[in-house]
């Protein structure tokens, strides 16, 4: 291959073979920049056998009978598999050399492409989607070359000491190094400049400092590099590889339609920051921990002290089969505030006991120092910030505002007691990363387990006729209440309501679950334009947001307590390809992607601006609904919320010892979101 602005000493491939190698990456309905997986029956097609014919006289026109060869081409990465078995066919002993680059170095390197003419068809100009075609061409060079003399090089020693490096790699891969002539050496010299090195060092920016998802991907990618260029343990790299393989190739089937080509210079790209951002998430798990035998599996115990509620779906029952599925012995039973139960002897004694939404009683008191004498973990979960008192005496908690004077104290001592209950744990387990940081304070350890899909929800919705707006149809914008606390929440768009219901006639409302409009006297003169649907069984809830077209997902931003509450609100409308325009807080911010798989918005002319465009923008809405069902099945579908659960819980296990003293007003360690957080 000829030289080029951004490589000027050249490439050394053949020619011949790289454009062969294009052709069969075209084959498999991809190309060199596409980070998707190859068909796992590509590879065995009766197809491949005229390609491996034409391959096999390739070899033969580009190295004739020459003794031994050096086929170059990154896209053998890809195609090792291929190659190996056209090698084998023509009696050809096959060694691997894998140049490894530092991963920043090469996404530099892409991206300088972008400046000359000629090469800019080729660049990756958006960091994400480079980083992510590397995770992609090192992921599957490191597991093709399995079974194969081979060795590792990496460029920057290359660079730094040729003589070394190269003489250490051919004798690891079983490679005769020939003796060299000192023109040879010298012609070598001459060729390995330190300008070759030029996109090793990335330049200064002190305009704009590194956000933390962009250091979350660099170290990332430098931590594989850093494993591969030094591993001294192979079984440990291949492991870590083929699970971070595996976990790539998982996401991009799920996101498919997120995987959109970007062009040469576009700077950002949806699908590789959120495929990163979810690999540097599994990355901190770390490893499937191997707690238990068969014989010998953990136990754990729940305790709900809210079983009629939707948290108690969320946070116990679908915490219980995860738990199950994954080998744990799990089972869960209402609590009595006044009459803990007993915990059983023996083998049958759970290792850990998790407290959902309980308050702090006396007895609670007496079976925490069973739990302690036993050696019993104590773990909180709560799905609201309603363990702060002082938040609630702020005004924050908008429907305490509604409630007698006596009922207000009965919260506030409540949220007092909720406090007390998770001072004396172990540990907690919150829904969101602002509720883990305000537990943080009070408790050694917090963790975060956002909500996840049950296991026949996606199932389920696809059960559920979807609905199709047809030409001059109303388009129905849903609202969805299961408690009467969201007032406050739903007053934040009401004014942007009435000015699309008085823009847009084909503009209607479908409030569910429980909210008072009498307070909102604006929007009578559209009452017959909104519909009220009464609250329904949680198991009733696919059904009657089946019916929305646009989901609104209203909060107060700012608000400590919304800022806190998790994005269930998303969950149910994105199983259903229902799209939803949601408030700008923290955890709807992290679960949708604005403008990809739904629109957020911060203020009223945000709300304005996106009610109009989904009344609209037909094929806007359409897009959004498909990506964000794809996107909800790859961050909270049920295997991924069900290894979540157990990597969370399993890790408390290891980590957290049980009875830890609690002092009363001390602050505690922070949040470790290391187990459970997704994207």
């Amino acid at each position: 291959m000829p030289a080029a602005a951004d490589n000027p000493t050249g490439y050394w491939e053949s020619r011949p073979i790289v454009l062969f190698n294009n052709r069969l990456l075209a084959s498999a309905g991809t190309c060199w920049n596409d980070d998707a997986a190859l068909a796992r029956g590509w590879f065995d097609d009766r197809a491949r056998a005229a390609d491996r014919a034409e391959a096999r006289t390739l070899l033969a026109q580009e190295f004739g009978d020459a003794p031994s060869f050096v086929l170059k081409d990154p896209r053998l990465c890809r195609l090792a598999p291929f190659w190996r078995r056209v090698l084998d066919e023509s009696a050809i002993c096959a060694h691997a050399l894998l140049i490894v680059r530092d991963p920043m170095a090469v996404a530099r390197s892409l991206a300088a492409r972008a400046h000359s003419d000629a090469s800019r068809p080729a660049a990756v100009v958006s960091p994400a989607r480079a980083l992510l075609l590397w995770f992609r061409y090192v992921l599957e060079a490191e597991l093709h070359a399995r079974g194969l003399a081979r060795a590792r090089l990496a460029f920057e020693d290359l660079l730094a000491d040729w003589r070394g490096a190269l003489g250490a790699a051919m004798t690891q891969a079983r490679l005769p190094l020939a003796p060299m002539t000192e023109r040879a050496e010298a012609a070598i010299d001459a060729f390995l400049q330190p300008a070759l090195a030029r996109q090793s060092q990335p330049e200064a920016d002190p305009v704009r400092p590194e956000t933390q998802d962009e250091e979350d991907r660099r170290l990332l990618a430098q931590s594989l590099y850093r494993r591969l260029v030094s591993a001294s343990d192979e079984d440990d790299v291949a492991a870590s590889c083929r699970a971070m393989a595996e976990a790539l190739d998982r996401l991009s089937a799920a996101c498919r339609p997120l995987r959109l080509p970007v062009a040469p210079s576009g700077a950002t790209d949806v699908w590789g920051e959120f495929a990163l951002h979810t690999l540097a998430s599994l990355e901190r798990a770390g490893p499937a921990p191997r707690l238990h035998t068969p014989a010998r599996p953990p136990s754990v115990l729940f305790l709900s002290g809210a079983p009629a509620s939707v948290g108690h779906v969320y946070r116990v029952q679908r915490a219980v089969a995860a738990l199950t599925e994954s080998g744990w012995r799990a089972r869960w039973q209402p609590l009595d505030p006044a009459a803990l139960p007993d915990l059983p002897d023996g083998a049958d004694q759970p290792r850990m006991v998790v407290l959902f939404r309980v308050r702090w009683s006396p007895a609670l008191a007496c079976f925490r120092s069973t739990c302690l004498q036993r050696g019993i973990r104590l773990v909180f979960d709560i799905d609201d910030l309603v363990f702060s008192p002082a938040l609630m005496q702020a005004g924050h908690f908008a429907y305490l505002e509604r409630l007698p004077h006596a009922v207000q104290q009965r919260w506030h001592d409540h949220a007092a007691l909720y406090a007390k209950a998770l001072q004396m744990c172990d540990a907690a387990v919150l829904t969101t990363a602002p509720l883990a940081a305000a537990a943080a304070a009070l408790c050694p350890r917090a963790v975060v387990l956002e909500n996840g899909l049950g296991p026949d929800t996606l199932a389920e919705a696809d059960r559920v006729p979807a609905r199709a707006v047809a030409g001059g149809e109303r388009l129905r914008f849903g609202f969805a209440s299961g408690t009467p606390t969201h007032q406050r929440d739903f007053a934040t768009i009401v004014e942007p309501l009435v000015r699309l219901f008085d823009r847009r006639p084909e503009a209607v409302l479908t409030v569910l679950g429980e909210l008072d409009l009498e307070p909102f006297p604006q929007l009578l003169p559209h009452a017959h334009r909104i519909e009220r649907r009464p609250r329904v069984p949680f198991d009733g809830l696919l059904d009657e947001v089946a019916r929305f077209d646009v989901n609104l997902a209203p909060l107060e931003v700012g608000n400590p307590f919304c800022e806190s509450k998790s994005a269930v609100r998303c969950l149910t409308a994105a199983a259903l390809r229902i799209p939803t325009l949601g408030a700008a807080t923290h955890p709807l911010a992290q679960a949708i992607v604005p403008f990809e798989t739904g629109l957020l918005a911060r203020d009223a002319a945000d709300w304005d601006a996106g009610l109009d465009r989904l009344c609209v923008d037909h094929e806007l809405r359409r897009r959004l609904g498909t990506n964000a069902r794809f996107h909800v099945a790859a961050s909270a579908g049920w295997e991924i919320y069900r290894d979540r659960a157990a990597r969370t819980f399993a890790g408390l296990l290891r980590a957290t010892p049980p009875g830890r003293d609690s002092a009363p007003g001390v602050p505690r360690a922070g949040v470790d979101a290391g187990f459970g957080n997704s994207p």
